[in-house]
């Protein structure tokens, strides 16, 4: 008697593999200094929002305003290729907070999500046109 795998047991065993793998590695990604977000330090909120554009979220309490931008990963960089198919991969994106005193930005902190996955070039891409 023999036993044959079909093709597309094997994708799928492979997909459940590698989503437990990730699972099991779930320590937090490291939120490192980036070069557009060290280059927006000094900014006025008139420069973010020309060339980052409206945040999702803004709160203002007093001098300090918080504008929090986000950014998902393209649809296509979330599926991994595997022979003639390809299996999704984590769905990632990244959180921007823009922390601005007196209408100048003194920090931008960036969170990624989910936290174990590093999705720092997503932030990145917000700050882009930012020069």
């Amino acid at each position: 008697m023999r036993f044959v795998i079909h093709p597309q047991l094997l994708v799928l065993a492979q997909g459940l593999i590698m989503t437990v793998w990730l699972t099991s590695c779930s320590t937090p990604a490291q939120v490192g200094e980036y070069p557009n977000q060290q280059r927006m330090a000094g900014q006025s909120k008139p420069a973010v929002l020309r060339c980052a554009g409206l945040p999702q979220k803004e709160f203002a309490d007093g001098e300090r305003t918080i504008l929090r931008y986000y950014r998902e990963a393209p649809i296509l960089e979330e599926s991994r290729p595997v022979g003639k198919g390809s299996f999704a991969t984590v769905r990632h994106g990244c959180w921007a907070t823009v922390v601005l005193i007196n209408d100048r930005v003194v920090d931008v902190q960036y969170r990624f999500v989910p936290p174990t996955f590093d999705a720092s070039n997503d932030c990145e891409d917000i700050f882009d046109s930012c020069q």
